[in-house]
């Protein structure tokens, strides 16, 4: 059958190539070979979700060359990114429901790869980068950058929803009671918002909330906030 790889994951794989461009690629993966098939739907490597979409890859371990497969595994996680669905490395696995490292007792320790599933759902097909350190030369934007390539706002407002996506009907992730400080990693185009005589389209995303806010509760006067990126 005709299948091909989540959009989303083709983008990190364009990162780590321009990042790493001479890395090994012995144990990248994308689509399952016949033990994978064997699985069906149990495996993401297979083209189980949608028109023929796989929603896992793999990426070889080669800290010669810059690609730590420990490290990029641990800023997956803390990024929270909603496309995530679990990662696996070095005999431990964490998913997106508690964010947090466990044993893994699968046959492939996944020592010499890291993989990386996404959700089973539109997001997968979400073609914004991925904000790692890793893949971002450890640099930011002006402003209050971290050296993560996150930039410092404050939010205002009370109940403030953290969601999913940039899309009023996306589940919640957090909501934020007061004014909060939040580093923000990139900004997009999403659903329009309008409250207190101010309408925006622009939302936020919060690597360490893992999700979305509306630009319009950042205190800061511009509709896009300056020294952010697009995601």
């Amino acid at each position: 059958m005709a299948w091909r790889v989540a959009v989303s994951l083709e983008t990190l794989l364009h990162q780590i190539d321009n990042q790493f461009p001479g890395r090994s690629t012995a144990f990248d993966g994308s689509i399952g070979d016949a033990a994978h098939q064997a699985r069906g739907s149990e495996s993401d490597h297979n083209p189980w979700f949608g028109p023929g979409i796989v929603t896992a890859r793999d990426f070889t371990h080669d800290p010669a060359h810059g690609l730590d497969i420990q490290q990029i595994a641990d800023e997956l996680l803390d990024s929270r990114d909603p496309r995530i669905k679990y990662v696996i490395a070095n005999r431990r696995i964490a998913t997106n429901r508690a964010w947090q490292w466990g044993p893994y007792d699968g046959a492939n320790p996944h020592d010499k790869h890291v993989h990386l599933s996404v959700v089973a759902d539109q997001l997968c097909d979400d073609s914004g980068e991925w904000a790692l350190p890793l893949l971002n030369g450890g640099g930011g934007g002006g402003g209050g950058g971290a050296g993560d390539g996150t930039v410092e706002f404050v939010t205002w407002g009370q109940g403030v929803n953290i969601r999913q996506a940039p899309t009023l009907g996306a589940p919640v992730v957090t909501v934020l009671q007061g004014p909060t400080r939040v580093r923000v990693g990139c900004q997009t185009v999403g659903d329009t918002v309008t409250t207190a005589g101010h309408t925006n389209d622009a939302w936020s995303f919060v690597p360490a909330l893992g999700g979305y806010i509306s630009n319009i509760f950042i205190d800061h006067p511009a509709a896009w906030l300056p020294d952010v990126g697009q995601c």
